[in-house]
C-alpha cells in the first residue's frame, strides 16, 4: 500500500476527473465610516439642558419593569490585576457580591431597545436612541490601526439565537474620542466613552428608542438607574442581565476640545460584555426612560475599585448632533 501523500503536494495528484467549483466565500457586513465630531461642528447645541426625547411605537406594549426575571445566581468577580495593584486606568467590569444581575426575557417597550453589539474581536451592549442610532461604548468600536473600523451589528434584545427584531450593521460612527482599552481606560477617555452608530436601517421604527439627558451630580447617592448589557460570564453574551435600583457615587469633569464630559464612578454590578450598555432613568410624566451615562471601565484605580460610567453634557450632544445630521 502506497504511502499517503503530504498536504503541499496535494493539488498536483488530484484525480484530473475532479472537476472544481467556484468557491462560496465568507461575507461580513462593510466597514462603517467614522467620523470624529468637533465641538464647533454640533448641529443642535442649546443653552438649555442638553437631552433628546424618546419613542415607543404605538404598537409596542409598555412594561416599566422587566417582566420574565431569570434569576441566574451570583458570580464570582473576575479581576484582572493582582489584588492590590494601583494605577491610573479602568478596566470593562467588576461585580460586587452579591451578584443582583438577572437574565431578562423580554420584548416590550424600553428592553426592546437594548441589545447586543458584535464585531470581529467579540462583542458589547449598546441602546437605540433613535430611528436608526444606536450607542455604545467608544472602545467597544473595533477601531483599525490605520484609521476607520472594522464591521459592527447590532441586535436588539437577542437571547440566545432568538432575535425577534432582526439585526442591523452599522454604516457611520459618530465621535469624540477613539478610545482603545487595550492598555487601560484614562480618566478623559472614560468621560467621553461613547459612540453613536448609524444602522443600514430604521429598526428603531419597530424597537422603538430612549431619550437621553445630562447627568445631574446632585443625583449621586440616589438609587434611580436601570442597566441592561450582555455580560460574558452569563450566557456567554448572548444573554440580556439587568440591573436595578442603581446608585451612582460621584462625578469627576473632564474636558476635551472644548466640550465636557462626566466620568461617573459607581458599584454596580458590571462583568466584561457590559460595556456600552446604557444607564437610564424615569422621569414623571415622561412615557419613555432617558440615557443618562454609558459603562465604561472597571476596578477603577485597582482591583476590586469602584466602576466606572461615561456621561455629561457630551453624551446627548453627541447623540442629537448625529440624528440631526442623519435623521
Amino acid at each position: 500500500m502506497s504511502a499517503p501523500i503530504p498536504p503541499e503536494e496535494w493539488r498536483p495528484h488530484l484525480d484530473p476527473s475532479v472537476r472544481e467549483v467556484p468557491e462560496t466565500a465568507h461575507e461580513f457586513p462593510p466597514r462603517p465610516e467614522v467620523v470624529e465630531v468637533a465641538e464647533a461642528e454640533l448641529t443642535a447645541r442649546a443653552d438649555g439642558p442638553a437631552e433628546h426625547d424618546g419613542h415607543r411605537p404605538d404598537d409596542a406594549p409598555l412594561r416599566p419593569v422587566p417582566n420574565l426575571l431569570r434569576p441566574e445566581g451570583a458570580r464570582p468577580a473576575m479581576w484582572r490585576r493582582v489584588s492590590g495593584t494601583q494605577d491610573e486606568v479602568g478596566e470593562p467590569s467588576t461585580v460586587y457580591p452579591p451578584d443582583t444581575r438577572t437574565v431578562i426575557f423580554d420584548t416590550a417597550y424600553p428592553w426592546r431597545t437594548c441589545g447586543r453589539v458584535a464585531t470581529p474581536g467579540g462583542s458589547a451592549s449598546g441602546v437605540m436612541v433613535g430611528r436608526r442610532h444606536m450607542v455604545t461604548a467608544s472602545h467597544a468600536i473595533p477601531w483599525l490601526p490605520g484609521g476607520g473600523s472594522d464591521w459592527i451589528t447590532f441586535t436588539p434584545m437577542q437571547y440566545d439565537t432568538s432575535t425577534p427584531f432582526g439585526s442591523a450593521y452599522v454604516t457611520r460612527v459618530y465621535f469624540w474620542q477613539r478610545v482603545v482599552a487595550s492598555d487601560g481606560i484614562s480618566s478623559n477617555e472614560a468621560a467621553f466613552d461613547y459612540a453613536v452608530c448609524v444602522l443600514n436601517h430604521t429598526i428603531g421604527n419597530t424597537t422603538g428608542w430612549m431619550g437621553s439627558r445630562e447627568y445631574a451630580p446632585g443625583w449621586n447617592g440616589g438609587a434611580y438607574w436601570a442597566h441592561i448589557g450582555y455580560p460574558f460570564d452569563i450566557g456567554s453574551s448572548l444573554r440580556p442581565v439587568y440591573t436595578a435600583n442603581g446608585i451612582m457615587d460621584s462625578t469627576v469633569s473632564e474636558t476635551s476640545g472644548g466640550r465636557s464630559g462626566l466620568r461617573i464612578m459607581h458599584r454596580n454590578d458590571i462583568q466584561r460584555g457590559q460595556s456600552g450598555g446604557p444607564y437610564f432613568g424615569w422621569w414623571s410624566g415622561e412615557g419613555f426612560p432617558r440615557v443618562i451615562a454609558e459603562q465604561s471601565a472597571e476596578n477603577w484605580g485597582m482591583a476590586g475599585g469602584p466602576n466606572a460610567a461615561g456621561g455629561g453634557r457630551s453624551l446627548p450632544d453627541l447623540i442629537a448632533h448625529a440624528i440631526a445630521v442623519e435623521p
